[in-house]
């Protein structure tokens, strides 16, 4: 579950106490007035983010070439997809 702080609170705590509650993967939803502003999270939830998304792409960019029949075939876009999930 998010964590929920106002944003007067991070002036009031500092950016120190704010990456310390992120940083094990934790999220905070940063609100003013009641809405949600801006979303803080970790550098290591930043990454596993960044990556599902660049294999989404690949996945949605593979499927749309193979069906047109363009590019490569589904397996060899799975294998790249493959390739991808071992680096991390």
């Amino acid at each position: 579950m998010d964590e929920q702080a106002q944003v007067v609170e991070i002036g009031e705590h500092g950016v120190e106490d704010l990456a310390a509650r992120v940083e094990g993967g934790g999220r905070i939803i940063l609100t003013r007035d009641g809405r949600p502003v801006a979303a803080v999270i970790g550098v290591e939830t930043l990454r596993v983010l960044t990556d599902e998304r660049e294999l989404l792409r690949r996945l949605a960019l593979g499927e749309l070439e193979s069906a047109a029949g363009e590019g490569d075939d589904l397996e060899a876009v799975l294998d790249d997809c493959r390739l991808l999930l071992e680096e991390n």
